[in-house]
């Protein structure tokens, strides 16, 4: 008797439902609904409560959506139109949250895209449509890159993308975004640490499809407004090696304009182009060490970049040996004192470029240890004499003399 009311209350709801032109909409675990299981998501909070039980049920639900399948697309495509967000991170305190993010807006670089739980629900959906899999689910996350205006879910949407079908996925409309973004910002009300990063992120993309083509914009946003390198920009440029970048970091190391720290950031990347017929290049490194306009940092910063092959990983085997071959004899033309310490690093730096042309591992660690040690006193040396006022310049005058043991 309860089993055939129970049948015919169903009936009803079918009937009422098809009469309202509404369909059917798919349940999922526990009886929930698609829609249902999105609502229950987006009230899901962390600062409350048992937050590993949240958790665990924040899981389970993104688990029962992904097994709908191409049900669930429609729906997931309605949330992620209305540009609404709930971010399951864990809330912070005023204080430590504006230090977060100003962290993430100036000095992160290597921002992340893997997480071992989505932060936000707008990326749980993303993850959840790349796992469905399919034309509309590929429909539904291209959708993003047309729609949003954060950088971080433009980088988010082209990863999926770029799982699903390939590395050039939807290649045209993600630089797109980003170019339009990194062009003309969109400022994020209430955006999170991941918004403060969204340069950053939007850089990343272009560094996804190894996109040179915004070269000529980004050497004029290599120092931002700040007098400071923008680290989004020199990371891009360290990233894709291009002449064109690195001739804009060139130029301003050579300005004199620059901070410490910065001078320090661009001579790994300006030394990129040492050993490929860059003449730039290769007289910035002569100048940078022969002249007493660079601190000992920034000259050890360089002579140690000229072993680092990793910046030719895209050459063969042949065309990498034949750059660390011009680096070495570019190397061999430094004229030092015996008694200068940058002369002894010159001599173990050059030992290590052998080694690599060669194919095998340096035998002198020893001596390399021993040196860099030396080098730290003397650095730390003429720190000293500039913190008392005794140094008014970045180095010495004269050369760089090792201190007696």
């Amino acid at each position: 008797m309860l089993k055939s009311r129970l049948a015919d209350a169903r009936s009803g709801i079918d009937t009422l439902r098809g009469e309202l032109g509404q369909g059917e909409v798919p349940a999922a675990g526990g009886g929930l609904a698609v829609p249902e299981i999105i609502d229950e998501l987006a009230t899901t909070n962390l600062a409350t409560g048992n937050r590993r039980l949240a958790k665990r049920r924040m899981d389970y639900l993104f688990e029962k959506l992904a097994g709908q399948g191409e049900s669930a697309v429609p729906h997931i495509r309605d949330y992620l139109k209305r540009m609404e967000d709930i971010d399951f991170a864990i809330p912070k305190s005023p204080k430590e949250d504006a230090r977060e993010r100003e962290y993430w807006r100036s000095r992160m670089v290597n921002v992340p895209l893997d997480f071992e739980q989505p932060p936000s629900l707008r990326a749980g959906l993303i993850d959840i449509l790349a796992e469905i899999g399919g034309q509309q689910a590929e429909e539904a996350i291209a959708e993003v890159l047309s729609m949003s205006g954060r950088g971080f879910e433009i980088a988010y949407a082209a990863r999926a993308l770029r799982s699903m079908i390939g590395p050039d996925a939807y290649r045209g409309e993600a630089l797109g975004a980003a170019h339009e973004l990194l062009t003309e910002p969109i400022a994020i009300a209430d955006g999170n640490k991941f918004d403060a990063a969204s340069r950053q992120y939007l850089f990343k993309v272009l560094q996804m499809y190894n996109d040179d083509t915004f070269v000529e914009v980004a050497q004029n946003q290599l120092v931002n407004e700040e007098g400071r390198i923008d680290r989004s920009v020199l990371n891009y440029f360290r990233g894709i090696g291009d002449g064109r970048a690195i001739d804009a970091v060139v130029q301003a190391m050579q300005s004199g304009q620059l901070a410490e720290s910065d001078m320090r950031e661009m001579a790994r990347v300006a030394v990129q182009g040492v050993g490929q017929n860059d003449a730039q290049a290769d007289s910035l490194f002569q100048d940078i060490m022969t002249s007493d306009q660079y601190s000992l940092d920034v000259k050890m910063e360089t002579i140690r970049s000229m072993d680092n092959s990793e910046d030719l990983t895209h050459m063969n085997k042949e065309e990498r040996a034949a750059v660390l071959q011009s680096r070495l004899a570019l190397m061999d033309t430094i004229q030092l004192g015996d008694d200068d310490i940058m002369s002894w690093a010159n001599d173990i730096y050059s030992g290590r470029v052998v080694s690599k042309i060669e194919g095998r591992g340096f035998g002198d660690e020893r001596e390399y240890e021993t040196m860099h040690s030396d080098f730290r006193k003397l650095r730390d040396q003429v720190k000293r004499e500039q913190r008392s006022g005794e140094g008014q310049r970045a180095i010495p005058a004269g050369p760089t003399v090792v201190p007696s043991p």
